[in-house]
């Protein structure tokens, strides 16, 4: 079976083979709207909901799950917690860094070959590392400031 592991000091999550090799490396963030009950996902490993097919939500890149549904994990008491897209063309914050309820927020690009690969080879568990709410506090406050001097952001 394969695993996800998301890094939120590095802002990636990375989809792992059964094989143990890497399938893919994606931008990602953890960033929580203020209104949330849940500031960050701690570190840990998680059983995923969903290992072979994402739950499905109405495809759309810039709605609030993108264009590939969310893969929904079990947070203790945090229902509908997951990884998912969407917001590409958000005016605030767009794709990634585009705050969730609590959910790890990836691009199209990412959740379109994590949905493809696990119809054969299931995901079991999300590990989540060097996450805390500061390093995506950080990082947005980073890209607004670019984006208000006008600078490209990579």
């Amino acid at each position: 079976m394969s695993n996800l592991k998301f890094d939120g000091a590095k802002h990636e999550i990375a989809l792992i083979g059964e094989d143990g090799r890497e399938i893919g490396r994606w931008v990602a963030y953890n960033n929580v709207d203020s209104h949330a009950s849940l500031r960050f996902i701690p570190n840990g490993t998680y059983a995923m909901k969903d290992t072979v097919h994402s739950h499905p939500h109405r495809p759309d890149p810039n709605g609030p799950y993108g264009s590939y549904g969310i893969l929904r994990f079990d947070v203790p008491h945090h229902v509908g917690i997951g990884v998912h897209s969407g917001r590409a063309l958000s005016k605030y914050l767009p794709g990634p860094l585009h705050p969730t309820m609590g959910c790890i927020r990836t691009t199209d690009q990412a959740m379109r070959a994590i949905t493809l690969h696990i119809v054969n080879d299931p995901l079991r568990t999300i590990e989540v590392k060097s996450n805390a709410d500061y390093s995506a506090k950080k990082a947005s406050a980073m890209f607004s400031k670019s984006v208000f001097m006008g600078l490209a952001w990579a």
